[in-house]
């Protein structure tokens, strides 16, 4: 959760931890920006206007991180031109302050189940991926596994899906990208 707003920031963490949520509570970009890491289970919800960097920075960070990391935009200020960045820039949703608490708890239901899907299908394949290897390497293979699928990703995102490029930038050919793409279940 990210918000300038000390009151509005404590207020929503108390009501997310009454409804259950752990809350990790940051009051500027700065402050949230380490605890997005790959893997990172929860889901993002942040404000858009806030001193130094905002919350499209937030955004442009989580899908750095991840892109199939969740963030959610609660926001004072939706205008039509914000809102529409923010989701061209990843956030799954908009949602206007105020906005009822059942909403927002919903909205991170949600994105929290998306999340849980994605990691767990991910660590299917990771699993599936390791399945073919010597025991000996089995030790380290999850973790190797996971960082080769999370590099793929990231060189595909970059070039916006073209295999070719991406390959190029990997230094493979393309053939071993569409072997790592099926065997990582990309």
């Amino acid at each position: 959760m990210v918000d300038d707003d000390r009151d509005v920031l404590e207020a929503l963490e108390s009501r997310l931890m009454i409804a259950g949520y752990n809350v990790i509570a940051c009051a500027s970009y700065i402050h949230a920006k380490d605890h997005l890491v790959p893997g990172f289970e929860g889901c993002v919800v942040t404000d858009i206007r806030m001193p130094g960097k905002t919350g499209l920075d937030l955004i442009a960070r989580a899908n750095a991180v991840d892109p199939e990391l969740p963030v959610i935009v609660l926001t004072g200020f939706a205008e039509t031109e914000t809102v529409v960045r923010a989701m061209r820039e990843g956030a799954v949703t908009v949602l206007e302050k105020p906005c009822p608490m059942e909403m927002l708890i919903e909205t991170i239901a949600e994105a929290l189940a998306r999340r849980g899907a994605v990691l767990k299908l991910r660590k299917s394949r990771v699993k599936r991926a390791v399945a073919g290897r010597p025991p000996k390497d089995r030790a380290l293979s999850p973790q190797l596994a996971e960082y080769e699928a999370e590099l793929v990703r990231r060189a595909l995102k970059r070039n916006d899906g073209n295999k070719a490029k991406t390959a190029q930038e990997l230094g493979i050919s393309r053939s071993q990208l569409y072997a790592k793409i099926k065997i990582l279940g990309l």
